[in-house]
């Protein structure tokens, strides 16, 4: 009877799931259909699309979270092939390189955010190289520090993912080239890099990165207080998340529940159709 009726014993698992993942995604769904006379239709979604704030914050999201992934990957496995040359002292390294992964992004935010950093970087630069003071809350130059603190977070992961997938390459690989008198860096770019980029554990991790910068807040909401644009919509540091969080708890907007819950469902739908994007080009790169 337990091998026929295995099933059953899934019903408290999927009891579970319906409880904390579908009841909210469905919750919402009929919260963005709701209209102020008790009815239901599409005028969220309308509002929705007609508001400039949230294309804004859709074009910030996706660029915020296409660099910071890139910077992620790149980083890792900058972290990976130093990590491959045997120097003196690798395990302190590795431990030193895993660090930013224990930080919360709350904290990332602070820490590079202009009075942390940048202006005793601006002081050396200023009074000491003498070169001009630059600005610090233009988009040009803040959006890739706020994408690059993402992405000094989350490089140990991928460099975590990359040397386990190293470590159980066979050896002979890296003797054959050895014998033919490769470099290092050329083993690392010809062999290691590839193999690394084809396999399906790192395709996993770097889409499942994308989706979390796609949802990215903390370090968005640090860099909007350091930039002047606590209150401001449509600002060039709103993410979706970020932006949601200024219609919810600004008093001004007067708590547009069905808004809300319009665009995070859209955000949702976003972040699917650019994972499924992302993991193809992957694939194709990977062969």
């Amino acid at each position: 009877m337990t091998s026929k009726f295995w099933y059953l014993f899934l019903i408290p698992l999927f009891a579970l799931l319906s409880a904390i993942e579908f009841y909210p995604l469905l919750y919402s769904f009929y919260l963005s259909l709701a209209n102020s006379n008790g009815g239901f239709d599409l005028t969220n979604y309308g509002a929705m699309i007609n508001d400039p704030a949230f294309w804004n914050a859709v074009n910030i999201s996706v660029l915020y979270s296409l660099s910071s992934t890139i910077m992620a990957v790149a980083i890792g496995l900058g972290l990976t092939f130093l990590l491959l040359q045997n120097l003196r002292g690798n395990r302190f390294l590795e431990v030193l390189y895993i660090l930013p992964l224990g930080v919360a992004p709350i904290v990332v935010g602070t820490l590079w955010a202009p009075a942390a950093v940048w202006d005793d970087i601006q002081s050396f630069l200023h009074f000491v190289l003498g070169l001009p003071i630059f600005n610090e809350v233009t988009p040009l130059f803040f959006f890739p520090v706020m994408s690059f603190s993402e992405a000094w977070e989350w490089a140990p992961l991928i460099m975590l993912v990359s040397l386990s997938i190293v470590n159980s390459t066979p050896k002979e690989i890296y003797e054959a080239a050895d014998l033919h008198g490769a470099s290092a860096f050329q083993k690392f770019r010809l062999i290691t890099v590839p193999t690394i980029l084809k396999s399906p554990v790192t395709q996993f991790v770097v889409v499942l990165r994308f989706i979390d910068a796609m949802r990215a807040f903390e370090i968005p909401l640090s860099w909007s207080n350091w930039v002047g644009y606590q209150t401001a919509v449509g600002s060039p540091v709103d993410t979706l998340s970020l932006f949601l969080y200024k219609l919810l708890f600004q008093p001004s907007f007067g708590f547009p529940i069905g808004l809300v819950s319009a665009i995070a469902l859209s955000l949702f739908s976003i972040t699917l159709v650019g994972a499924a994007i992302l993991l193809r080009l992957l694939r194709s790169i990977g062969g």
